[in-house]
């Protein structure tokens, strides 16, 4: 196995010299071919194959979905529904500021979105009710997190598109664990809140609140449309996405006029450059993973694995372990997309459930998007406003990693809490 050190060896070496992931899986890709005389021609043909999925077709939808949310403030209405109902309770914008992440998770499936749209909204209304800024910052950075892990989520995607699992049986895994994290969040919420350092709201009015929700009705159903019609069967996760998009331009330029004609061409920009980042990421990530399979280093690591008697338990805890320091160094997309292609032969021959496996590495995920030094969520945070500082961030989010370990703590012993809704809606 003295290949696949020396391969990961030097994956780690460029991209420890700041060169972008994708040219650092490129770039590595090209000098093993060179190295061991493999054909040139696997270069072009298998990049380009590596983008050619009606899958992946789902992820610039869902992004351009995301930004038109983004602009048109989507999610200032939602973050306004949640408040009118749980405003009263102990820690209640805590607790708005979390459903409301987790709902707006429900749209886009992503957590930088998430993180950025209620970010804006919350950060000033829980600061001036008293709330401890650090507290402040690491629960919107954590609440972020939700968006890869609450169906649609862009990671599970990619991970369906490399498995060839059913993307619809990933999005209902998610439902669950993303229910329960949420769960957790909340509870801790409460019990910082109940210890002080916040000014309490009044009761909102039932009237009040059917207005505020009446008002806001159509950004609410959106999640229904999208999670409800894959769900339902009537259609597939990249025509969800396509049907949400649709539904987002309506609501934000019909609807709510918070979009105006004018600006779509600014939206399509910004989300394109995301949407391209990806799509460079996977398509090095693909030929990397071509090359690994003509080394054969993926066959050999499944039979030294075998060999040496590893349990399924076993494996489990070696990747979470690789994984989390992966997640220091490397952002989630990366991370799926190096991994996967290896992983995938031993998740089979351990027999160990690919669903299940997903979830897992999601969990993990979710703690990478707040790991530092290159936790995306961090500096979306961060670059909220010029009052916060980074280290204010990062000192904020370490309950919340830590509440995230419990939860994936829980996944790794409790396989049902990601398989049980697949089994029983498949």
């Amino acid at each position: 196995m003295l290949g696949f050190f020396v391969v990961i060896g030097l994956l780690l070496v460029v991209l420890f010299t700041g060169l972008p992931v994708a040219f650092s899986l490129g770039s590595t890709s090209v000098l093993l071919i060179f190295l061991n005389n493999l054909p040139v021609k696997i270069v072009g043909s298998t990049m380009l194959s590596g983008l050619e999925s009606f899958t992946l077709l789902a992820v610039p939808l869902f992004i351009l979905m995301s930004q038109i949310l983004l602009d048109g403030r989507v999610g200032d209405d939602l973050f306004e529904v949640m408040n009118a109902w749980v405003r009263h309770l102990p820690g209640g914008l805590a607790i708005a500021t979390i459903l409301a992440c987790a709902f707006f998770s429900a749209i886009t499936g992503s957590g930088a979105a998430t993180a950025a749209t209620i970010g804006m909204v919350a950060y000033p209304a829980m600061i001036e009710r008293g709330y401890d800024k650090k507290f402040t910052l690491g629960l919107l950075a954590a609440g972020g997190t939700l968006g890869i892990l609450i169906p649609p989520s862009i990671p599970m995607i990619l991970y369906g598109a490399i498995t060839e699992e059913s993307v619809g049986k990933l999005f209902i895994a998610g439902i669950v664990p993303g229910f329960l994290l949420t769960v957790i969040f909340v509870i801790y919420a409460i019990i910082k809140s109940k210890r002080g350092g916040f000014t309490p709201m009044e009761k909102t009015g039932w009237s009040e609140r059917l207005r505020i929700t009446r008002r806001n009705i159509w950004g609410i159903l959106l999640p229904l449309l999208i999670i409800g019609g894959i769900y339902s069967g009537i259609f597939t996760p990249t025509e969800a996405a396509a049907v949400g998009l649709v539904y987002s331009l309506f609501i934000t330029i019909v609807v709510y006029k918070t979009i105006k004609l004018k600006e779509l061409p600014k939206i399509c920009l910004k989300s394109v450059g995301t949407s391209c980042m990806i799509a460079i990421i996977i398509a090095a990530a693909v030929l990397f993973g071509r090359v690994m399979t003509m080394l054969m280093i993926p066959q050999k690591l499944t039979q030294l694995v075998i060999e040496n008697n590893l349990s399924p338990l076993m494996f489990i805890i070696a990747m979470n372990l690789l994984m989390l320091i992966l997640g220091t160094i490397l952002e989630t997309v990366s991370i799926i997309l190096l991994t996967m292609p290896l992983v995938t032969p031993i998740l089979h021959a351990l027999h160990i459930d690919p669903i299940w496996y997903a979830v897992i590495l999601v969990v993990n995920m979710t703690m990478a998007l707040i790991t530092p030094p290159v936790g995306m969520n961090l500096y979306v945070i961060n670059g909220l406003r010029d009052d916060i500082s980074m280290s204010d961030v990062i000192q904020g989010v370490w309950p919340f990693i830590i509440l995230m370990g419990f939860m994936l703590v829980l996944s790794i012993v409790f396989p049902q809490i990601s398989l049980w809704l697949p089994s029983i809606m498949h």
